[in-house]
């Protein structure tokens, strides 16, 4: 073939040999992501009358191995999958039916020991090759090529084990040097212990009593596994001599324990999960795992206009990296205590574990708050609701271990001033306490309030809260950001219903969006997509430029809290001094291709308000929108009281007994 790459197929696999030219030009170019790609492996089954049944893969199943370096079932994470709209996805392990790679990868290939003559040993081998000293293996989708397994090949033992003494020359070429003594002990105490419990169910009758369960069993099988083990010590180091083994890769390739951290992160060598080799138990696994893609394909997709937000963004790497250089300078300069000193951390747990009840002054005050007919109340009353239906059955599966995922958990904050210190205790009594974490920015740090103390560059006036919001939004990166994950923050009229907020965080269109877009997240992900929401804005009417309106606040995933203070604050407008924080944090987001989400519901309703809910309810445009600020600044939205979605989440100047009021009403205390 005079074709740039080389396709090895495996004994227990079917490779199509006749590919036709413009299908193989396909698979060349699906390559790219890296210089060998394995294929979607079906699995077969033998029939009454000689028939195979073919039992097609899902979409992401990958392969791998546990800890005694027995085959099992993987899956692909839905982050690797968004990366390439599942077209490819990275696999620890080599399918076996079929692999092809570049010719120049093929040749520079450090190792081949030919001792390895069992199937699965060698695609062992070639994996680790392609690895540890190459840059990996990609299974390619299920829309270009698909392999199917023939039993007929190979009989089951030979696919599906992995021989002691093999698995000693593997162990002694790949996990030598570099500190990867502790994998080759591990793996070698776990191939000496499934050995051992086979040598069990083979001994001649009598020698050991299939009900005997008493320690002198126990005794058996480990004085077995020791001596096992020792003999496959002495396998590794004797094939060190062997003229086919690959000796010295320890200096050409990177470390087992490289590959134990980023290829197969899953690989415990404390725990490990002996798999039986036998199709019986392969199927058992492959019936315990789902048989749909649920796990992976949302129910429904992301539209079109929210798709292209999250498809602009790039996935941020979730590990935290420090950027507080020493607290010396603003942004990073942290946090003073009550007596003026830094280096205060404010214990943003203390209200939610310490609750304050909601209780009415007197009578009258009831009365006030309780008074019915008003806009507030009609839109709190006819349309706006708390969803606590949902929000406790998920609490009750949460707390019985029956959720998939833990509940998302939130930190809160509101910033003021000094003076407007007489505003907190009404957010600590209604909705902050409902958050995981809260924490009031201020200028003045008092623990009984939670207010917190955050200097920043420049004075503290109103004229320049851009510089006030990088303090603090600094302050919660450096401190909290591993905690949690999600951010919201707003001023001190803001009144947030966080059970809300929580099951939107939650819904499987936030999760499908902080994953790329077109795949949900397993769990196992390591980065997220950016997300920042909130009500958006056209500044001046212009919808290229786009902000989350600061009123109700805006809420922020891990990934563009991350974003934001570690790779723009740094070098966007760090001194300039302005009042519109708001439209500096969009700015500075757009520059990294992070733009506002948007967040209206099914219907078409606004889940963030810049107003208080009965302005929403009586407001209606000019007839020329652009006379009026808010009605040109607005985003295809809907007026009355179809503006506000059922569950909203957020509202804007809410004060004093306004804010007693729409908690009274939203809990159901009138």
């Amino acid at each position: 073939s005079n074709l740039p790459v080389g396709t090895i197929g495996g004994g227990d696999g079917d490779a199509n040999d006749g590919v036709p030219p413009k299908k193989r030009d396909e698979l060349l170019t699906m390559m790219s992501p890296a210089n060998a790609v394995s294929f979607v492996v079906d699995f077969a089954s033998p029939e009454k009358g000689g028939e195979v049944k073919i039992h097609p893969s899902r979409i992401g199943d990958t392969h791998s191995f546990d800890r005694s370096l027995h085959p099992v079932p993987a899956r692909a994470s839905g982050q690797d999958m968004s990366l390439s709209d599942g077209e490819s996805y990275p696999t620890p392990l080599t399918g076996g039916g079929a692999t092809a790679l570049r010719l120049e990868t093929y040749n520079a290939l450090p190792a081949a020991d030919t001792v390895l003559a069992n199937h699965y040993a060698a695609d062992l081998e070639l994996s680790f090759n392609l690895w540890m000293c190459a840059d990996g293996i990609d299974t390619l989708g299920d829309s270009l090529a698909r392999v199917a397994m023939d039993p007929a090949v190979l009989s089951p033992y030979e696919r599906r084990r992995l021989p002691g003494p093999l698995a000693a020359r593997i162990v002694g070429a790949w996990m030598s040097g570099h500190g990867d003594e502790i994998y080759s002990n591990s793996v070698l105490q776990a191939v000496a212990d499934e050995s051992a419990k086979r040598w069990q169910s083979v001994v001649e009758s009598g020698m050991l009593d299939p009900n005997d369960h008493t320690m002198a069993e126990a005794r058996i099988l480990k004085d077995k596994a020791e001596e096992l083990k020792k003999a496959l010590v002495r396998i590794a180091s004797e094939a060190r001599g062997s003229a086919t083994f690959p000796a010295g890769l320890d200096k050409k390739c990177r470390p087992f324990s490289w590959y134990a951290e980023n290829v197969h992160p899953k690989l415990d060598i404390e725990n490990n999960i002996v798999v039986d080799g036998d199709d019986r138990r392969s199927e058992m696994m492959r019936e315990q795992t789902p048989k749909d893609d649920e796990r992976l394909t949302p129910s429904r997709p992301l539209d079109p206009d929210r798709m292209a937000i999250v498809a602009r963004a790039s996935p941020v790497n979730l590990a935290y990296v420090d950027v507080s250089g020493g607290h010396v300078a603003h942004p990073h300069m942290g946090a003073t205590d009550e007596d003026g000193n830094f280096g205060y951390v404010h214990d943003e747990t203390a209200l939610f574990r310490n609750p304050i009840p909601f209780e009415f002054e007197n009578d009258n005050q009831r009365a006030r708050v309780c008074k019915e007919g008003d806009p507030n109340w009609k839109m709190l009353t006819e349309k706006v609701f708390v969803d606590l239906t949902n929000h406790e059955a998920a609490e009750r599966r949460a707390e019985h271990g029956l959720a998939k995922r833990k509940r998302a958990k939130i930190f809160c904050f509101a910033f003021t001033i000094e003076k407007f210190h007489d505003r907190i205790p009404a957010i600590r009594e209604t909705w902050g306490q409902k958050c995981d974490g809260f924490m009031v920015a201020s200028t003045k740090t008092d623990k009984k309030l939670g207010t917190v103390n955050i200097p920043h560059e420049g004075s503290e006036e109103y004229s320049n809260i851009w510089q006030k919001m990088r303090s603090i939004w600094s302050y919660i990166y450096d401190n909290y950001y591993e905690k949690y994950d999600y951010f919201h923050g707003g001023g001190d009229d803001l009144y947030l219903i966080v059970e809300n907020l929580r099951l939107y965080a939650e819904s499987e269109e936030i999760q499908l969006a902080s994953n790329g877009g077109r795949y949900l997240p397993d769990g196992s992900e390591d980065s997220q997509t950016p997300l920042f929401m909130g009500r958006r804005f056209a500044e001046g009417g212009n919808r290229e430029q786009m902000f989350i309106s600061g009123g109700s606040g805006y809420t922020i995933n891990k990934a563009a809290l991350k974003t934001l203070v570690v790779h723009a604050l740094p070098q966007c407008f760090p001194h300039l001094k302005t009042f519109s924080e708001d439209v500096m944090v969009a700015t500075c987001l757009r520059k990294m291709d992070i733009l506002p989400y948007d967040t209206k519901d099914e219907d078409g309703g606004e889940r963030y308000m810049p107003f208080e809910p009965g302005h929403h309810l009586t407001y209606w445009p000019p007839k020329n929108p652009k006379d009026d600020w808010y009605s040109n600044y607005s985003v295809d939205v809907k007026w009355g009281i179809d503006h506000c979605a059922a569950k909203s989440i957020a509202f804007h100047y809410i004060k004093d007994d306004l804010m007693k009021r729409m908690h009274a009403i939203l809990y159901h205390h009138c």
